[in-house]
């Protein structure tokens, strides 16, 4: 096998001539197996080396450098700390959002849990591929900015301004010698009186659950804030507002007036939690900074609503 082989090689490298036309003769020259044979050496070596100097450069490029590793260590220890600062921000936020709803009587975690009922998201289900293996601290960004988005979310369903502007309130919450039998009675909700025609604003952003006349409230207003807060403005003049419109707080739904169980021109005013009324005063004097969450959220609301009362 050795020897078919040298000897294939030998006739590759056998003497051979050379014609060529120097411009006046023709000439030969004679290139021997030797020449032929360090030639294709040269050749060979040339053309390894190429690949050889080739593929390192490739490496060379690939591999960073021990200075590109320490810049990219650094980059990351930045956005590490920027995370972990944001976060902070979020459960700070989340804090003082949550003291704040606690004051008015209200459960956050309550108000957290229904922030995603009837707001119109959804769309087809595409799993984002390595997110199982998400960083931590991303993983603890995203839960703290999610639990603070659906608290600050459920504050703009909080009434927190006073339905009525330059009035007295002449009866609080609470049980009250009743007008009419002056007896003892439970009195839901607050009396703003003030001049005939008083415009009466909604507290809070929300959707007209009913506008109708009613017993003792005489011509009622009723407003579903969702997330099981609901306000009621009675003994009014008129209704300007329809069942199943949209309100923003500060909108102009009624105007004062003294139907029903009334002794005078004034507007009747309750706030209910889960059906069950609760003092509404509190929630007239809300703090500045449960206002800002509130136009806050307002400024990236994208539905509001709930069911009709019964």
């Amino acid at each position: 096998m050795t020897a078919r082989a040298g000897f294939r090689f030998g006739a590759l490298v056998k003497p051979r001539d050379v014609f060529f036309h120097d411009g006046k003769a023709l000439r030969r020259i004679r290139v021997g197996s030797t020449i032929q044979f360090f030639g294709a050496f040269i050749v060979a070596l040339t053309l390894f080396w190429s690949v050889f100097a080739a593929a390192q450069l490739v490496q060379a490029a690939a591999a960073p450098s021990y200075e590109d590793v320490a810049r990219m260590e650094a980059q990351v220890a930045a956005m590490q700390a920027d995370v972990d600062a944001i976060r902070e921000v979020a459960q700070a936020r989340y804090r003082l959002t949550a003291i704040e709803v606690k004051r008015l009587g209200l459960d956050p975690a309550h108000l957290q849990a229904q922030a995603g009922i009837g707001r119109g998201i959804g769309g087809p289900f595409e799993e984002a591929h390595g997110a199982r293996n998400a960083d931590p601290s991303f993983q603890a960004l995203f839960t703290s900015w999610k639990q603070l988005e659906q608290l600050e979310a459920s504050v703009i369903a909080i009434p927190s301004t006073r339905p009525v502007r330059g009035t007295e309130l002449t009866s609080g919450f609470g049980v009250r010698s009743d007008p009419f039998r002056g007896r003892a009675a439970m009195h839901a909700g607050i009396d703003l009186a003030g001049p005939y025609g008083t415009p009466v604003l909604a507290t809070a952003d929300g959707v007209v659950g009913r506008t109708e006349y009613s017993g003792g409230y005489g011509n009622l207003v009723e407003l579903d804030h969702g997330r099981g807060i609901q306000t009621r403005y009675g003994h009014l003049s008129r209704s300007l507002v329809r069942a199943g419109q949209k309100v923003k707080r500060g909108d102009v739904i009624a105007l004062m007036g003294s139907t029903g169980r009334s002794t005078g021109s004034h507007l009747h005013y309750e706030v209910r939690i889960d059906g069950r009324a609760v003092n509404p005063v509190p929630f007239m004097q809300s703090s500045d900074y449960l206002q800002s969450v509130q136009r806050r959220a307002a400024a990236t609301q994208v539905a509001l609503g709930g069911p009709a009362a019964d």
